[in-house]
C-alpha cells in the first residue's frame, strides 16, 4: 500500500511565508497609508513654497448696526486654512485574520488476481493416435495510489478611517484660530 508522508508533507510547508507574507504586505499598505497621507497634506495643503494654502469665501451677511438699530449688509470675507475643511485621509489597518487551511488527502489500493485454467484432450488409439493440449495461464496485479492535495488561503484585512495624529490635530487648531472674518459695511439694506 502507498500512501503520503502527512508529517513530511505539514513539515514541508513554508509556515513562515504563508503567515508573514500577508503580515509583510500589511505592514507595506500601512506604510504606503502613512506615505498617502503625509503626501495628500504636502501636495493639498501646502503651495510651492510651504505656506499653508487657504481658501477665501465672500458672502454678505446681515448684521444689526448698533448706532441705528437698523439691519445692514455687511461685505465678509472668510480664508480658512484648505487642511481645515478638507478630511484628511488617515487609513489604518484594524485588524488581519489569516486562515489557512491544508488537507492532504490518500488512497491506496492493491488488486492482484490469478487466473489459471487448463484444458488437456488426448487421444490414444492403434496406429495412427492424436493428442491435444490446451493449457492457459493468467496473472494481473493493478496497484493504483491517489493522492490529493488541496490547499486554501484566506486573508481578511479590516481598514478603518483611523483618528488624527496629534500633531497634525495641533497644527489644524492653530490654522483654524487664524480663521476670522474681514467685514467692511457696505451700507443699510
Amino acid at each position: 500500500m502507498v500512501g503520503a508522508n502527512i508529517p513530511a508533507e505539514l513539515a514541508a510547508l513554508p509556515i513562515e511565508s504563508l503567515i508573514g507574507k500577508p503580515l509583510e504586505a500589511a505592514v507595506k499598505a500601512q506604510a504606503y497609508a502613512a506615505m498617502t497621507t503625509a503626501r495628500f497634506v504636502q501636495e493639498v495643503g501646502l503651495d510651492e513654497d510651504g505656506n499653508v494654502r487657504s481658501v477665501t469665501f465672500k458672502f454678505k451677511r446681515k448684521e444689526l448696526d448698533p448706532d441705528t438699530g437698523d439691519i445692514v449688509e455687511t461685505d465678509t470675507t472668510v480664508e480658512a486654512p484648505l487642511l481645515a475643511i478638507l478630511p484628511v485621509p488617515f487609513i489604518r489597518i484594524k485588524d488581519m485574520t489569516i486562515h489557512f487551511n491544508f488537507t492532504i488527502k490518500t488512497a491506496a489500493q492493491d488488486k492482484t488476481s490469478h487466473d489459471f485454467s487448463s484444458q488437456l484432450t488426448a487421444k490414444a488409439g492403434w496406429g495412427w493416435g492424436s493428442v491435444k493440449l490446451t493449457a492457459s495461464y493468467g496473472f494481473k496485479k493493478e496497484s493504483r495510489s491517489q493522492v490529493d492535495r488541496s490547499s486554501e488561503l484566506d486573508i481578511t484585512v479590516n481598514a478603518v478611517q483611523d483618528e488624527m495624529p496629534e500633531g497634525l490635530r495641533t497644527l489644524l487648531s492653530l490654522l483654524k484660530e487664524s480663521i476670522a472674518p474681514a467685514s467692511s459695511a457696505s451700507g443699510s439694506g
